[in-house]
């Protein structure tokens, strides 16, 4: 596996990308592919959730100490890299062709992390499918621009719903999602929104409680909860 993980990361389709943890004087070494699809670069929408999870963490220390965490649509990981750094416990999810790309990246800061009393780990995880993953009880939920598809959008509502679907599950969830210019986001966005807001209590987190140097207009963070 070692030697898997050493000639993924020798790719030359592959290049690193560090990112800062400030509060704990960390910096991930992250991995992501020159050209792709949506689970393998670094998105503006990752790195807002990611900071705003350090800046909860800089006014509140133990926020996610010892916190387990589900990051959906995990991408290259960088959120629930920074979560695991911050201490939590993360499961890290996505489909089953992004996972040696999110192990890399786990491997890549596994002494970081653990030096921080934090965990990381990498499931799949097909939005829609039955899952033992959905009937574990985690404190926090996080995903990071994952509305992209429309035939996706359904499948994204249901995953949520089953992880707050009993009266002892009621995991926080923080939501990134960057505003694309075009009719199909806008429509794909409102249709999503819509859906959310029929199921979960949802609350925009305004852009002065975010990190100061990663927040935009263009990204909404949202906190959501079950009704």
């Amino acid at each position: 596996m070692m030697a898997q993980r050493k000639s993924l990361a020798q790719n030359t389709d592959l290049f690193p990308r560090e990112i800062d943890i400030e509060i704990c004087l960390k910096t991930l070494k992250i991995y992501q592919k020159l050209e792709g699809d949506v689970n393998c670069v670094v998105w503006d929408a990752a790195l807002v959730l990611a900071k705003y999870l350090e800046t909860m963490c800089q006014n509140k220390p133990d926020f996610l100490s010892g916190i387990r965490v589900l990051e959906l649509g995990s991408g290259v990981g960088v959120v629930g890299l920074t979560a695991a750094t911050l201490g939590a416990q993360v499961t890290l999810t996505d489909l089953p062709e992004a996972l040696p790309l999110i192990r890399l990246n786990i491997n890549e800061n596994k002494a970081k992390i653990g030096s921080m009393g934090g965990y990381a780990i990498a499931e799949s995880l097909i939005w829609g499918e039955s899952s033992s993953l959905l009937d574990d009880e985690f404190d926090v939920v996080v995903l990071a621009d994952c509305v992209y598809y429309e035939e996706a959008v359904d499948s994204l509502i249901e995953t949520l719903k089953s992880l707050t679907n009993t009266s002892s599950k009621k995991p926080v969830m923080y939501l990134t999602q960057e505003m694309r210019d075009s009719d199909t986001q806008r429509e794909l966005w409102s249709s999503f929104y819509g859906k959310l807001t029929d199921n979960f209590n949802v609350d925009k987190i305004p852009e002065e409680e975010q990190h100061i140097n990663y927040r935009s207009a263009d990204i909404l963070l949202l906190r959501i909860s079950k009704k």
